[in-house]
């Protein structure tokens, strides 16, 4: 979990430590480095999770794709990875319980296809390997409704042809040959993320949990009573994760609560937690950085930098602190750090002065 593993790197080497003065303070930790030419600053690339979002679309796409040099008719065709991405969303229809729910939506393997007649009935609830092919401006989905113990398999055919109107859901039990019409689904108008964050304001919605997206939390279940040290206040609405929307800063104990708005929903996006994670927030080299203070143990600071193009495209991490050399005599004095490599006492005072001058608290 994210929030573990800052929590980790921040008190990582904290131990005994005795008072001493601070220059501004902090500690250390990293492994890889990306010297940052601006003013010599080095950051944590963090390219692993993009290199493998870009390997799990390949293989989602891969599988049966159809490339820009193929053909339909004389026309070219886009792949599968292109079509779902156009097709992402929620659609609505008319079922026998009610108003249904197509959903298609993207995740870290490759995209989810999922059919609910209601909140607790579904057709089929299936992903990208499912896909058999796509041809025109049809997806032909053979779904495994039912396995046996004995590894046989009963699948049921489903056809999702798709248009600017919504997509035509058909269905067969032998083969897509015999598919019959379902139903027809309109696609929901999305809420801009404004929209989203304010339904979150009023209550109307709930915020999804960042350590599990099954959970969630209602602006009621915060304490709001101002006169409690530990109440929490709607802050203001600032572009967090340089996206070019704005999150919503829920102003709080040690730095409170970062919530973005995407994909129709509100999630978590960074919270606070107790004194060795104090949050706020910093302008640097050009872009907004989500902080993480450790300041809890006198002769010991460490500071945990993020940097996001988007608030699930984490591109970039800094890490920086000050601690005693030796933990069980302060007169040895203290010893600062930049991702992991120890700096002098000038270079680590000039780049505090930088990221000191623009921090924002958010308690």
């Amino acid at each position: 979990m994210k929030k573990m593993k800052i929590a980790e790197i921040l008190a990582f080497t904290m131990g005994v430590a005795v008072l001493a003065l601070s220059a501004c303070g902090q500690k250390e930790n990293l492994e890889e480095t990306q010297i940052n030419g601006a003013d010599g600053a080095a950051e944590i690339s963090s390219s692993t999770d993009e290199d493998r979002e870009t390997q799990n679309d390949e293989t989602a796409d891969s599988a049966n794709s159809n490339s820009s040099e193929s053909t339909d008719e004389g026309h070219p065709v886009i792949g599968k990875k292109d079509v779902l991405e156009s097709l992402a969303g929620e659609y609505d229809y008319l079922s026998d319980y009610g108003t249904g729910k197509l959903a298609i939506k993207k995740t870290s393997y490759g995209y989810d296809i999922s059919d609910y007649e209601s909140e607790s009935t579904y057709r089929f609830l299936a992903d990208s390997s499912n896909i058999e092919t796509m041809e025109g401006d049809r997806i032909y989905i053979k779904y495994p409704e039912q396995t046996f113990s004995d590894g046989e398999t009963v699948f049921g055919y489903y056809i999702l042809e798709y248009d600017t109107e919504g997509i035509d859901v058909y269905y067969g039990k032998s083969s897509f040959e015999e598919t019959e019409f379902l139903y027809h689904a309109t696609k929901k108008a999305e809420a801009g993320a404004e929209e989203l964050l304010d339904l979150f304001i009023n209550g109307s919605i709930d915020a999804i949990d960042a350590t599990d997206l099954t959970a969630t939390f209602n602006i009621t279940d915060l304490n709001r009573d101002s006169e409690e040290w530990n109440s929490y206040s709607i802050g203001e609405k600032v572009d967090l994760d340089n996206d070019g929307e704005n999150e919503l800063v829920i102003s709080g104990p040690y730095g409170g609560i970062y919530l973005d708005a995407r994909d129709n929903r509100v999630y978590e996006f960074a919270a606070a937690e107790g004194t060795a994670l104090v949050l706020s927030y910093v302008y640097y080299n050009g872009s907004v950085w989500i902080m993480y203070s450790n300041r809890s143990s006198a002769g010991f600071e460490f500071y945990h930098m993020e940097k996001f193009e988007g608030a699930d495209n984490l591109v970039a991490e800094m890490n920086f602190g000050e601690e005693l050399v030796d933990p069980n005599n302060a007169e040895d004095g203290l010893k600062y750090t930049l991702n992991g490599a120890e700096i002098s006492y000038d270079e680590y005072t000039e780049l505090c002065s930088k990221i000191f001058a623009t921090e924002v608290s958010t308690n």
